[in-house]
């Protein structure tokens, strides 16, 4: 059972995956080398096994930690993702923008739009569709 597994333990393993090593992601978090190593032991009696190697003089994933970091990294954005969303219904933004692009108007033109408010409100969401709706298969017409 994962009861006890924090935000903060898979946020230590993703960092010391990507810096390579204990001391590195210690470093990158602003914390002391013992309470990284700490937080990953912890982790790993969590879920039951090893995450790193550490007979070598820098720690490597093992295959189970491997296996893992893809899912640790996915939590972590979905928890970002949300809290970005909370800021945004704080601030009274929609989740999701509906846009209906005449299929005349130029593309380029759009993209750079829909681009900078992305940059502007990473999250929104934006779902854009052709206009009129008959002009996606081409005319009904010969």
């Amino acid at each position: 059972m994962l009861d006890a597994l924090t935000l903060d333990q898979l946020r230590t393993f993703v960092t010391v995956a990507e810096a390579g090593s204990f001391r590195a992601g210690a470093a990158r978090l602003g914390r002391v080398q013992s309470a990284v190593s700490h937080a990953i032991a912890n982790l790993e009696a969590e879920l039951g096994l090893a995450l790193f190697d550490r007979s070598r003089r820098r720690p490597a994933l093992t295959a189970q930690g491997q296996a893992l970091l893809a899912n640790a990294r996915d939590i972590l954005l979905r928890v970002d993702t949300l809290r970005a969303r909370a800021r945004g219904l704080g601030r009274h933004l929609e989740l999701e923008l509906s846009v209906a692009v005449d299929t005349l108007f130029p593309l380029g033109q759009v993209g750079e739009a829909l681009a900078r408010m992305r940059r502007r409100y990473p999250s929104v969401a934006v779902r854009a569709a052709r206009w009129p709706p008959c002009c996606r298969r081409g005319p009904a017409w010969p």
